[in-house]
């Protein structure tokens, strides 16, 4: 690549190419899965089709579980023209292009241009960004809007409150994906890294108190306007008290998990570059010009992992957060790793390129499974992907074993293989995972209703817009 290139931070353009090329594939050749994809497909068909923008349903009953952004964002690419199942993964890809460019801008502000580099070459091959990025579920896009207000707030001046306004106006768009998890973890993690590393000046200021009500205006005009056009009874008492509080107490059993889950679950989804962050994190605490940087990176970590695993309710999906902090503590310590005992160092290239060489048989394995019925060119290529980084990974290793170049080899190997999996290997599961009917007959249809009619029914009954169609008026409700 050329060098004056590596000298300036990632364009967005080849960020952009990256992310088509890692889940281009994906989004092209895979059905809409079930549970996530296809729920949330078929609420954004709903909406479009009954006209009902500001109150989700499902199968004719309201859909209080998750706020509507990714549905308004789905339904803005098919009207974008684009086909159905690479319309319901928009959010995710815009959500996953924004944390890339967010965590390799923090990388030039922290570190070095260089750094900025790797970080975009790490993070993207990292199991569940790579994953999440590629479903249309909501949690990608909520790690993008969550990493551009980081951003913005990493880099605002403290003197100054007006690159604020856009950061907390992204936590907003966080609520409305998600909850107030958006605020309130990013929130966290800023304080928290921001005195970790000596920097507590940067949080004082009125914004404490200005920006979370700025952010939770956002969220708020769309409740108003959900309330004053009708929005059906329990609507709010579900949205509000028993998706958010019922979370967290254990409510909903099937998330209920142990206080030690995330301490699991982080080193399996975060691999394979699991097997480098202790290598990084002896490099970093020797070198004394980061010695800051990595307290900042190590606080913002632990301050993801530990206030999702006080509730009760528990998945990997959750603590997605974490990982660009992860792939940037092992992107800046590269250039310190001779400051790292060297049979760690050895230890560690060890350990991932045999990683590596049991990934091929891995994927091979795949096609001698009886219930898959994979065909065996589907696994062949991602197969050689990994086994073509490897071989190239080794001869640079033994060329030059003090240059990083086997580990540029094979993370280009992962993201090949990443994508040749969600473009081949993934596809050939679709009669499994789809579900045959993502539309089931609904026996009551909400009346059809034009976007912003709220405005032209100021004093009509509020309850008109959620009643169905039975003679008496009533809301029927079903469970899906």
């Amino acid at each position: 690549m050329n060098t004056e290139l590596l000298n300036r931070p990632v364009p967005w353009h080849l960020l952009l190419l990256l992310a088509l090329l890692l889940w281009g594939g994906e989004y092209v050749q895979r059905q809409l899965w079930a549970p996530d994809e296809a729920r949330y497909a078929l609420i954004s068909r709903e909406m479009r089709q009954d006209s009902h923008w500001l109150v989700p349903f499902r199968q004719g009953e309201f859909y209080s579980h998750k706020p509507p952004l990714i549905f308004w964002l789905t339904n803005a690419g098919v009207a974008a023209g684009l086909p159905e199942r690479v319309a319901a993964r928009v959010p995710s890809f815009l959500g996953a292009l924004m944390a890339l460019w967010a965590i390799t801008r923090l990388a030039v502000r922290w570190f070095d241009v260089r750094t900025s580099w790797w970080v975009a070459l790490l993070l993207p091959t990292s199991f569940l960004f790579w994953n999440k990025g590629g479903f249309g579920q909501i949690d990608a896009l909520l790690l993008g809007l969550e990493m551009m207000g980081l951003f913005l707030l990493f880099t605002s001046d403290p003197t100054k409150s007006a690159r604020r306004i856009p950061a907390y106006l992204f936590f907003g768009l966080a609520v409305l994906a998600k909850g107030p998890v958006g605020l309130l973890i990013p929130m966290a993690v800023y304080a928290s890294a921001s005195f970790a590393a000596n920097e507590g000046v940067r949080t004082r200021g009125w914004h404490w108190i200005w920006g979370p009500l700025l952010a939770l205006a956002v969220p708020g005009l769309w409740l108003a306007a959900a309330w004053w056009q009708g929005a059906p009874d329990g609507f709010f008492r579900e949205l509000l008290f028993k998706q958010n509080i019922g979370r967290v107490t254990g409510e909903f059993g099937g998330h209920t998990q142990s206080w030690y889950y995330y301490l699991l679950h982080f080193p399996l989804d975060f691999l394979p570059w699991t097997l480098l962050l202790p290598l990084a994190a002896l490099a970093l605490l020797r070198c004394d010009k980061d010695t800051k940087e990595f307290r900042r990176l190590i606080t913002w970590i632990g301050t993801v992992i530990i206030l999702f695993s006080l509730s009760s309710s528990k998945r990997n999906l959750y603590i997605l957060l974490a990982h660009p902090a992860a792939a940037l503590l092992i992107a800046a310590s590269i250039p310190h790793w001779s400051l790292a005992s060297a049979a760690l160092l050895r230890r560690s290239r060890i350990i991932l390129l045999a990683f590596f060489a049991l990934l091929p048989a891995g994927l091979i394995a795949i096609v001698f499974i009886p219930q898959v019925h994979m065909p065996w060119w589907a696994s062949a290529v991602p197969a050689l992907a990994s086994l073509a980084g490897l071989i190239i990974a080794l001869r640079a290793t033994l060329k030059s074993p003090d240059s990083p170049r086997w580990l540029a080899s094979l993370a280009l190997a992962v993201l090949f293989t990443f994508a040749s999996v969600g473009a081949m290997i993934y596809p050939q599961i679709n009669a499994k995972k789809t579900p045959h009917e993502i539309e089931p007959h609904r026996r009551a249809r909400p009346p059809t209703r034009p976007v912003f009619d709220f405005i032209q029914t100021a004093g009509r009954n509020r309850s008109a817009l959620c009643k169905s169609a039975r003679p008496d008026g009533g809301h029927e409700r079903r469970v899906a």
